[in-house]
């Protein structure tokens, strides 16, 4: 018989309804994939939240590792690369730096009682229901730490001030050139990703800087993100446009957006599914292996006791900046502020 200390070993059976990780070490437990569920929260997305946009997921095999890296030194260098006839070429090398990282558990349930399952007009809606609501608030909980990384002036490169408001005739097109510009000459990488807060995509779309360039012609027009992307030649815009409720359940909601008067940008590679070549912002490692719960449902066994069963959505992630100097932050854009971009 296995003991604890060998490699957990797992097979998988799967049917129509359930997916089935089995564990046969003494440390693990059978996970029960609900798999219907499972293919209909793949495919939502709740409204307006954009963490992964900012933080995108990066696979990772382990819960705590450490995580090679190319410093941003180590890019755009020059090197000597005449060669005087008979001797070898010059050799240079690359340095390496590792980041630790450490995923924590954020996991939900859903209960079902048994008066629910059989009174229910159709089982299986409540339990999508369940599923969907609590993997609104697994990515609400995200939203909020993601922001709450961006919104520190520790975690990017430099905090921009406007020096006129945007609601109030500022050139938002000028200030945004300037901060991006700002970036690009520290790290030599311009930013090609902008996310505006709610408040400040607001003021953005009626900016006469921004629609005078837009719609040259006096035609009018309400810009969109995309024709905004095209204008700074970015690679995407993203708006945050997402609420979080900050009251307990059963209380009269109260709204907050997650980011609001301020714009972030940041450059990151093509290909941000793992760490290559190209220097990256930022990342959420996400562990990722057989039998180990990512953003699936696990169906839990029925609790004869209770007379009720469970439904779970988890997932094992940690977001992390990987180099601040590639992002900035232009705070405020409708408060006019000294010193501040023109």
């Amino acid at each position: 018989m296995p003991n604890e200390f060998q490699t957990t070993k797992r097979y998988e059976y799967q049917s129509d309804d359930v997916k089935l990780w089995k564990n046969y070490d003494s440390t693990g437990r059978d996970l029960h994939v609900d798999v219907p569920i499972s293919q209909a929260i793949m495919n939502y997305r709740t409204r307006g939240l954009v963490g992964e946009f900012v933080f995108p997921v990066v696979p990772v095999f382990k819960q705590t590792n450490l995580i090679p890296f190319f410093p941003l030194g180590e890019f755009l260098r020059t090197e000597r690369c005449e060669r005087a006839p008979g001797t070898d070429a010059n050799i240079v090398r690359f340095n390496v730096g590792t980041m630790s990282y450490a995923c924590k558990n954020y996991a939900l349930r859903f209960p079902m009682t048994i008066e629910d399952r059989e009174n229910a007009d159709e089982v299986w809606q409540v339990r999508k229901n369940g599923a969907y609501l609590i993997t609104d608030l697994l990515r609400i909980a995200k939203e909020r730490r993601v922001f709450n990384i961006v919104g520190s002036s520790t975690n990017v490169s430099t905090v921009f001030l406007p020096a006129s408001a945007w609601d109030s005739g500022g050139n938002a097109y000028t200030q945004i050139l300037g901060a991006m510009n700002g970036c690009e000459d520290v790290t030599g990488f311009r930013p090609n990703k902008l996310c505006f807060g709610k408040t400040a995509w607001r003021s953005l779309m009626t900016n006469s800087a921004i629609c005078s360039k837009l719609f040259p012609f006096g035609t009018g027009g309400v810009p969109s993100a995309q024709q905004v992307a095209a204008l700074f030649q970015l690679d995407e815009i993203q708006v945050a446009g997402g609420y979080y409720n900050s009251m307990a359940e059963g209380q009269t909601a109260s709204l907050a957006k997650f980011f609001d008067d301020a714009v972030f940008g940041f450059f990151a590679p093509k290909d941000q599914a793992a760490l290559g070549p190209e220097p990256q912002y930022s990342a959420t490692f996400r562990w990722s292996v057989p039998g180990i719960p990512n953003m699936a449902v696990e169906a839990l066994p029925f609790d004869a006791y209770k007379k009720s069963e469970f439904i779970e959505v988890g997932v094992y992630d940690d977001e992390k900046v990987l180099d601040k100097k590639l992002a900035f932050m232009f705070k405020g854009v409708n408060s006019a502020q000294a010193n501040g971009l023109a």
